[in-house]
């Protein structure tokens, strides 16, 4: 019974003092692995590890992050063009890490937990601090909860000022299971030159995303922005709200997804008030091929001429495309409102493609003669007799039947089925002549 027992405590010392190491080298490939996470999510997005130096019960990391590539390219060009900087601007992580059995500070079991702070380099090799920290904890399973705050502050570059008044946001993430939430807010912040000056009011967002097994995330996104105010040489453009409400998820081997885009008074100098509403619905869209597509476009961005890449992409993509009409889908937009102050232009739009025996040759004719589609569209008068001044093809839509009146409004009500177009009650031949 004793040799049992004294077997029992060697073990438990080895436990005591082996796992801290153990556990510090777990820590590291953890990060290791939500770095190639998000750079595989963030085409454009360059996270490198300047520095990691594992000890016993602690460790002490650096990762920079710089928006190099992809959709970032001409942003980053203009930025260095405009200020000279060698380097382009990036985010300097400093992360301690507290490893063991029971990490410092804690009383539960953990693999690590982890506090990181934050510095903004501008290209210029002089870095300024982000009041603020990141605290996490890495539990036994990969899983990481993570609470962002940041505190007000601001920073002076040459002529131009940054200000910004914070953020606390919560993240739960697990990238063996690829799920990932966000619940927070963005503070307001706002940027200064001498010519320009960008007001931001605080972004709200919460998130619920999972990985789905086709490469991507499925799940709920909604984010809420209060006023926009963008001046420039005198000429204010500025948005009072801004939503954004999405959720998609994966049915057997396809996707649905449902999204509602609304903008709430856009002032725009020379053309006035405007407001936006769109609610968009697609359905049964095969996963496999918009994986495929997506990656394809995420590698053409991310290229050293994305232009190019995009323009050459079709042949690439030409399989993965000709199987999602195979296999067939639907879009539905419910709504597209334009409100001037002249009327709402609205849109509602409807297409669905069939799907196909998987035994038979694709042919873009056989979709053609397939698929199915409908388009509403109401313009109020006003809004007409302007476009008809400024364009005298406006005008030829009315003659041809295109365009009808309806009281104060002119519609159009088109339905399109087995390769024939019916406008207003009207067949017409594919394409329409004139158009």
């Amino acid at each position: 019974m004793k040799r049992w027992f004294v077997v029992l405590l060697v073990l438990l010392a080895v436990i005591i003092l082996l796992s801290p190491a153990i556990v510090g080298r777990l820590a590291q490939n953890n990060i290791d692995q939500n770095i190639e996470w998000a750079e595989s999510d963030s085409p454009g997005v360059s996270i490198k590890t300047e520095s990691f130096e594992r000890g016993w019960l602690t460790s002490e990391g650096r990762h920079r992050i710089v928006l190099d590539g992809g959709q970032f390219r001409e942003v980053a060009a203009s930025y260095a063009e405009a200020t000279g900087n060698p380097e382009l601007p990036s985010l300097i992580i400093d992360t301690h890490l507290d490893h063991g059995p029971l990490p410092a500070g804690s009383m539960s079991p953990g693999l690590a937990e982890a506090v990181s702070t934050f510095k903004i380099d501008p290209g210029n090799g002089k870095p300024f601090e982000i009041p603020g920290a990141l605290t996490s904890r890495v539990g036994l399973s990969g899983a990481s909860n993570s609470h962002l705050l940041l505190e007000p502050g601001s920073f002076d570059h040459e002529t131009t000022n940054f200000e910004w008044q914070g953020a606390d946001m919560t993240v739960d993430t697990n990238p063996s299971t690829g799920t990932i939430s966000v619940d927070g807010e963005i503070k307001a912040w706002k940027i200064a030159a001498s010519d320009m000056v960008a007001d931001f009011s605080a972004i709200s967002i919460t998130a619920e995303q999972y990985r789905s097994d086709f490469g991507f995330n499925v799940g709920s996104v909604e984010m809420n922005m209060g006023p926009i105010t963008l001046v420039e040489d005198g000429a204010e453009l500025s948005i009072e709200s801004l939503s954004l409400s999405a959720d998609s998820s994966i049915n057997e081997d396809r996707l649905d997804g449902h999204s509602v885009i609304v903008i709430d008074t856009v002032n725009i100098p020379a053309v006035g008030t405007i407001d936006v509403a769109m609610d968009m619905t697609m359905e049964r869209v095969d996963a496999a091929s918009i994986a495929v597509i997506g990656k394809a476009i995420q590698d053409a961005q991310s290229s050293p001429d994305p232009e190019e890449a995009l323009a050459n992409l079709y042949p690439d993509i030409q399989e993965e495309t000709e199987t999602l009409f195979r296999k067939g889908f639907s879009v539905r937009m419910d709504k597209f409102d334009v409100a001037l102050a002249q009327g709402v232009v609205s849109t509602k739009l409807n297409l669905d493609v069939p799907e196909s025996a998987a035994d038979t040759d694709f042919s873009w004719s056989t979709v053609l003669l397939t698929m199915s589609a409908s388009i509403d569209l109401r313009i109020p008068g006003t809004i007409f007799e302007m476009a008809a001044m400024m364009n005298d093809q406006a005008g030829s839509l009315v003659a041809m039947g295109v365009l009808v009146p309806d009281g104060e409004d002119y519609v159009m009500d088109a339905e399109y089925a087995q390769g024939l177009i019916n406008v207003n009650g009207v067949p017409l031949p594919v394409p329409i002549p004139g158009l």
